[in-house]
């Protein structure tokens, strides 16, 4: 039994009532349905949203809820960071495995990431931008994110980087570093360790775009 997630389950529904618990049959899988009110900073109600909040209740808090949009207000395409089925993009999915690197309380999770991607949507609607501006889409978001967060723009090089995390070949801290100017301690071994944190899976699919859009005629879609 997953005592911490029983508690967070109870104290989510004991202040958002409009939330009811459903647990798959036979399955890890346990989902938060129920109604979603966007009321603005005045006190202004705005609109609501039916959504599911998918949780994996063994891994709980090292997890990152999937959350849907089931009312079908939001137009499904990347303009709206929604997907067909209605999974909604909540942020860089480089953010979230950080913030599953630490655990997520799922009270905070449903207002700083559930809340603002529906109050957004609504800001957005009424002024053309969302409010604390907007992230590429797909693999273009990737680069700007290692570009904007990491400080890495050099497609060569983040390829290096990746792969030496990957391969295992990262070396020691007096050796020469990976981009070959300097002593690994004084030049990237911080922008590696940072990289780590994503894990494995996440920097092979990043790799793999990279080096997609590192080879000679090849379209990014």
């Amino acid at each position: 039994m997953n005592q911490s997630f029983d508690k967070a389950i109870n104290d989510f529904l004991d202040l958002y009532p409009n939330f009811t618990f459903k647990n798959e049959k036979q399955s890890n899988i346990v989902n938060l349905e129920g109604r979603i009110d966007i009321i603005d900073i005045n006190g202004i109600y705005w609109d609501s949203f039916d959504i599911r909040i998918s949780i994996q209740k063994s891994n709980y808090p090292l997890i990152i809820p999937r959350v849907f949009e089931n009312s079908k207000v939001i137009e499904r395409k990347d303009d709206w960071h929604i997907g067909i089925d209605g999974e909604c993009c909540l942020d860089i999915t480089h953010n979230l495995i950080l913030l599953q690197n630490t655990g997520i309380d799922l009270i905070t999770f449903y207002q700083t990431k559930i809340y603002s991607f529906f109050a957004n949507y609504l800001y957005k609607k009424v002024t053309g931008e969302y409010a604390n501006g907007d992230y590429p889409h797909l693999f273009e978001g990737v680069k700007h994110y290692y570009d904007y967060k990491l400080g890495l723009s050099d497609t060569e090089l983040i390829i290096k980087l990746l792969n030496c995390i990957i391969e295992n070949k990262v070396p020691k801290r007096y050796k020469l570093c990976v981009c070959g100017k300097k002593k690994f301690k004084n030049c990237h071994l911080e922008t590696v360790e940072s990289l780590k944190k994503y894990g494995i899976k996440q920097l092979e699919e990043d790799l793999k775009g990279f080096v997609e859009i590192n080879t000679p005629n090849t379209i990014l879609e």
